[in-house]
């Protein structure tokens, strides 16, 4: 009798698991249909005379020998700079994408969209998402992130409010078509200590449904050198919401501890997505992006693409190990 293919040949894998000598690739999302993972990631490179950044989606039956790129679009036929930062999440029987508009484009700022698809490789045309929220004030918005509760959508996206440091905003829709109705922000963690700012950014949500509980995976990061003696550390972050909290408060937060790569040295996990496939071979799967240096690619590092894999959310392994 043959023996059963593996879900993943993980000992047959070696990070990075997906790399370009010609891009920078980092904002990771998946998803797994047919024995078909997709692969979807923001792709730096330099184009018309300039770095600028793309969402790319690719798939792959075995992390590799990945596709063409299924689409590769940067938004420039409606005159923004660049796209990135998707999430995908199958919600209500549909496939949903959502990501921002990117580049900081004066007299532009940043926006949130999202697309749809029922098999993840034909896809609607893009939409405006929370534009009703997020066009007050002319604000620069990214990283959405979208959930399936409370017989709609719940949403997390970045404000980014000049003097302030950005906490998760939260919104509610009924539908990705009508207006989103701001619910509030906010991580209560240690993070924060008497009620104060502590230095840390949170971005890059992704909202994870698994044991009954709710959590919301984040980078986070210290952006002020007075709390420690690197710049942006980044590393993904693990908060749980509290029950009755109406999406607003989400605490014990703790981070993932990830084998450092000869490819991550500089930069061990940058916004990373998880996802629950233990009903496949008992396992969680983190993929996450990775860099040696921080100065190539408009300051993103040559950013490369990798997994590890957990059975309880605390003890990591890599390819190989």
């Amino acid at each position: 009798m043959a023996e059963k293919k593996p879900f993943i040949d993980w000992n047959g894998l070696k990070n990075p698991v997906l790399s370009y000598p010609n891009w920078s690739v980092k904002d990771t999302a998946m998803a797994y249909r047919n024995g078909t993972f997709y692969v979807f990631f923001s792709a730096f490179y330099a184009e018309r005379g300039q770095v600028r950044s793309h969402v790319v989606e690719v798939s792959t039956a075995d992390f590799k020998h990945y596709s063409e790129p299924i689409f590769n679009f940067d938004g420039e036929e409606d005159g923004w700079i660049g796209m990135c930062s998707p999430d995908v999440q199958q919600l209500y029987g549909k496939y949903v994408m959502t990501f921002n508009s990117w580049g900081d484009k004066p007299g532009k700022p940043n926006q949130l969209f999202y697309m749809t698809s029922d098999d993840l490789v034909h896809w609607t045309p893009r939409k405006t998402l929370g534009l009703n929220l997020t066009q007050i004030g002319n604000q620069r918005v990214i990283d959405a992130a979208l959930a399936q509760a409370d017989g709609g959508y719940s949403l997390v996206y970045k404000e980014q409010t000049p003097g302030i440091h950005s906490r998760p905003r939260m919104a509610f829709s009924t539908s990705l078509d009508r207006p989103f109705h701001y619910v509030g922000d906010g991580i209560v963690d240690l993070l924060m200590k008497d009620g104060k700012d502590n230095g840390f950014l949170h971005e890059n949500y992704e909202f994870l449904q698994t044991n009954g509980r709710w959590y919301m995976l984040t980078t986070d990061y210290l952006h002020n050198r007075q709390f420690h003696d690197k710049y942006d550390v980044q590393a993904p972050y693990l908060y749980a919401l509290e029950r009755g909290s109406h999406w607003l408060k989400w605490t014990r937060g703790y981070t993932f501890d990830l084998p450092q790569e000869k490819f991550n040295a500089e930069s061990i996990a940058n916004a990373a997505a998880l996802y629950d496939w233990r009903k496949y071979d008992g396992y969680y799967y983190l993929i996450y992006a990775g860099r040696s240096e921080g100065q190539a690619y408009a300051k993103r590092g040559w950013n490369q693409i990798a997994l590890a894999r957990s059975k309880d959310l605390i003890h990591w392994s890599v390819p190989g190990e």
